[in-house]
């Protein structure tokens, strides 16, 4: 781990999760910036309206989401690996797997995600007419 952060993920900018306050995600064609670290702003789950503090909370959110009626457990959807909570699920994904391991494409940006309803909220709020 680099000294400085809390947590990088091994992989493109799109993996970075709790690292520095400076850190942010790459702006694709001017479709959408996100800085994984700012806190105290409203992050909005467009499946449910329920507001978080962070996007890595809205993320842990949408994993929850990925898995309701399920029995309270969190697979891993590469290596099958099973968690019994959503962060720690979260936590497994940024540090062991990387984009290309990422399944579901948005059909109108460069993005890349894990979880549909990744897809799903990502379509709601950035790509919504």
């Amino acid at each position: 781990m680099r000294p400085g952060h809390e947590f990088l993920a091994r992989s493109a900018a799109l993996q970075m999760l709790w690292v520095t306050p400076e850190a942010s995600l790459p702006n694709f064609g001017g479709v959408y910036h996100l800085n994984l670290t700012e806190e105290g702003i409203n992050h909005e789950c467009k499946l449910c309206n329920q507001m978080f503090d962070s996007p890595a909370k809205l993320l842990c959110h949408l994993i929850e989401h990925s898995f309701e009626g399920m029995g309270g457990t969190f697979k891993c959807p590469v290596c099958f690996t099973v968690f019994v909570q959503a962060n720690k699920l979260q936590q497994h994904i940024f540090a062991v797997h990387g984009q290309e391991d990422k399944i579901y494409d948005c059909s109108q940006c460069p993005q890349k995600f894990f979880f549909q309803t990744e897809l799903q909220n990502h379509t709601l709020s950035q790509h919504a007419q």
